[in-house]
């Protein structure tokens, strides 16, 4: 168990920026369910803004289909603009922990760098106790890949955050996440737009 968080610790501290809205709930949505949200974010110091949209599906009482489709530009000179197309299932473990496994292509949209990798972020997300039901609060490790084919490179790195969840009485959960790593924070808003 230490050599696990030793990893995980070096993991975090060898990590670039994570800038995705956290739009997963460690519930399943239930089978034939559906969910559509939209999210925007951004971060510092690399000042980077964007936005996402979001579905899913339950698939069986314990597995949803999520997909992301994401866009963001960075007004730094050292970055650029970059989209993202995540699909994958999420499985609840528990009543309290999810843990999902998406893939898709990275797209960094530059003239420096042509190839779009292949691109993954699996998560475990553990959702943590509240005092007023209409509150939920979730810490998440995420860890990115990407994987060049054309060059045989690959790159990974990880993250942590926290997810804060309002619920009305509609069901439309909006949402607040920070994003942390050792180079920078990251701020994402979600709106769910039909459950």
């Amino acid at each position: 168990m230490r050599k696990l968080f030793l990893i995980g610790g070096l993991a975090i501290l060898s990590s670039c920026a994570t800038h995705l809205p956290e739009f997963q709930e460690v519930e399943s949505i239930g089978v034939g369910k559906h969910r559509v949200a939209g999210g925007v974010f951004g971060g510092v110091p690399m000042a980077e803004i964007g936005g996402s949209l979001f579905h899913t599906t339950g698939v069986s009482k314990n597995v949803d289909w999520s997909t992301q489709a994401t866009y963001a530009h960075s007004a730094s000179v050292d970055f650029y603009s970059n989209a993202s197309v995540l699909t994958g299932p999420k499985f609840q473990l528990s009543d309290r922990v999810a843990l999902s496994l998406p893939i898709g292509l990275y797209d960094p949209i530059s003239s420096s760098e042509p190839d779009s990798p292949l691109f993954t972020t699996p998560t475990l997300y553990v959702q943590v106790n509240s005092k007023r039901p209409e509150i939920e609060h979730m810490l998440f490790l995420r860890t990115e890949a990407t994987y060049v084919p054309v060059r045989d490179y690959a790159t990974a790195w990880a993250t942590i955050g926290y997810k804060r969840s309002f619920i009305p009485e509609s069901g439309l959960r909006s949402t607040l996440n920070v994003n942390i790593t050792y180079i920078a924070i990251y701020g994402g808003l979600t709106f769910d737009l039909f459950r």
